[in-house]
């Protein structure tokens, strides 16, 4: 396989906002997939300014056919503030997601011994709301093969996020709620804990599967710990707004 070659045609097919008609070569292992997906990053002459978490609950672990959360880069162009109006792109999957997110204060880098979660949480400076939008460059819907998902950067398109707040070790976010409106109207809600038990287990998980890949998290970057409520689907013309119960709110403006 040519690791180089696909990364490049995701990467251009990202920079585009275009969805692939086909896929770009045979189905790649998983080692492969993280190889493509560091491909892709470099193709895309974009710094990588964070990390999103995928399936990170077991019902998407199960669905799947994995046994770990799945991690892809965030690049800087796509992280956009709170009220960002942003259009659908042909073919966009449009799915939004609300997650609760961190911003790290010191780096974390790779390293042979795990990282513990005292060490984790000690390097995160500030935890936030977000919302994802979630986009795939391949053919097809939602459901895909996780290699394809992982060489994919876990098909993320961006990440809206709201104020952040210094983050404190002891803060418990298995309890934190959120209720997700569009248009005024409730549509979903959840609790920290549907995203691994915990996010800050997210955190940890992360820091851990980074360090084993030779990368590492750094200072300011951004992550988006996984979805805990219902997904919500993006309609041109409407608000779409996630409200936590402690962490403030969030919100996107789906340009017509």
């Amino acid at each position: 396989m040519e690791i180089e070659a696909v990364g490049r045609v995701l990467a251009e097919a990202r920079q585009a906002g275009r969805k692939l008609e086909r896929y770009p070569g045979a189905q790649p292992s998983m080692a492969q997939a993280l190889a493509i997906q560091e491909a892709m990053a470099v193709a895309m002459g974009v710094p990588v300014a964070g990390w999103k978490v995928g399936l990170t609950s077991a019902r998407a672990q199960a669905l799947c056919g994995v046994d770990a959360p799945l991690a892809g880069p965030v690049f800087a162009d796509c992280i956009w503030q709170d009220g960002a109006e942003i259009a659908m792109v042909a073919g966009d999957l449009g799915i939004l997601e609300a997650e609760i997110g961190f911003r790290m204060a010191r780096d974390l880098p790779p390293r042979q011994a795990p990282y513990g979660r005292d060490e984790v949480l000690a390097a995160a400076g500030e935890v936030m709301p977000v919302i994802e939008w979630v986009n795939k460059r391949l053919p097809g819907d939602l459901r895909e093969a996780p290699e394809w998902l992982v060489a994919d950067g876990v098909i993320n398109r961006g990440l809206v996020v709201g104020q952040a707040m210094r983050f404190e070790p002891a803060r418990d976010l298995k309890a934190e709620t959120v209720q997700v409106w569009a248009d005024g109207t409730r549509v979903t809600e959840g609790i920290g804990a549907n995203a691994l038990g915990d996010p800050a287990e997210v955190l940890v998980w992360l820091a851990n599967d980074l360090s084993a890949r030779g990368k590492g998290l750094r200072r300011g970057d951004v992550i988006a710990t996984g979805l805990i409520c219902d997904v919500v689907q993006a309609e041109p013309g409407k608000r779409v707004e996630a409200r936590f119960g402690a962490l403030g709110q969030v919100a996107l403006e789906i340009l017509a």
